[in-house]
């Protein structure tokens, strides 16, 4: 399936974009390194056969407008707020890889209503973030391999125990094989293409049913569970 490729105005902008399939949009967000742009999701073009896929160029990308400094993670999110006003999507799944899963954060965190789901592929993140993702409750599915060298495995940790409604799921190793160069070995969507998809589709198939129940709600419902166990076997009392 090749894409199209389209450009609209977004603001002072030009955003240049591919778009594949039919189906809930999901969008898919590149990352940070130079010469990055929408093509890096060419390996999983095959979610398009259940989604419409969206796949921009970040701002200093590809062919979307060049500055003379690449906007940051907040000014990338703002954009793609717009951008997906633009085309009237108003709510979608985001799927970020490295830096791209950043600027995704940061829409779900901004704009959460514009948001249905995330999926993080080797996800970077601010720091600043963190604290604010407690409040994030929008599935997520984390994905990171074992050891990956350049976005550490231990941020797919924090990143599952900062946002309560995520599951994690790490992939054999990337670094450590020889046919890849360990610097771009966060580019899971290419390296671990089957892998990704696989889980990618189960996921956006049924976000809610992949992930964990917050602790405090799971909590909750055990409570109720073991009240209607002791209420069957008439074990519940008041005092008085």
């Amino acid at each position: 399936m090749e894409p199209a490729e389209k450009q609209i105005s977004v603001g002072e902008f030009t955003v240049n974009y591919a778009s594949a399939g039919s189906g809930d949009p999901l969008v898919l967000i590149h990352g940070s390194e130079p010469g990055e742009n929408w093509r890096v999701w060419e390996p999983l073009l095959a979610l398009g056969d259940s989604r419409k896929l969206i796949i921009p160029d970040l701002l200093g990308h590809g062919r979307s407008t060049r500055t003379d400094e690449t906007p940051g993670y907040k000014a990338q999110a703002l954009m793609l707020r717009d951008f997906m006003d633009k085309l009237g999507i108003r709510s979608a799944a985001l799927m970020g890889g490295g830096w791209g899963g950043q600027v995704a954060l940061e829409v779900a965190l901004q704009w959460p209503d514009s948001v249905s789901s995330l999926v993080l592929v080797a996800s970077a993140y601010d720091t600043e973030q963190l604290p604010r993702l407690q409040k994030l409750r929008k599935p997520t599915l984390v994905i990171y391999a074992e050891d990956d060298m350049v976005t550490q495995l231990k941020a797919g940790y924090l990143l599952r125990d900062a946002i309560g409604t995520s599951r994690l799921e790490v992939l054999d190793s990337v670094a450590r094989d020889p046919r890849y160069d360990f610097r771009m070995s966060h580019r899971l969507q290419k390296f671990r293409a089957p892998q990704v998809l696989q889980l990618a589709r189960s996921f956006l198939s049924n976000p809610a049913g992949m992930i964990a129940e917050p602790p405090e709600v799971e909590n909750e419902l055990k409570g109720q569970a073991l009240r209607k166990e002791d209420e069957k076997d008439g074990k519940i009392w008041k005092k008085g």
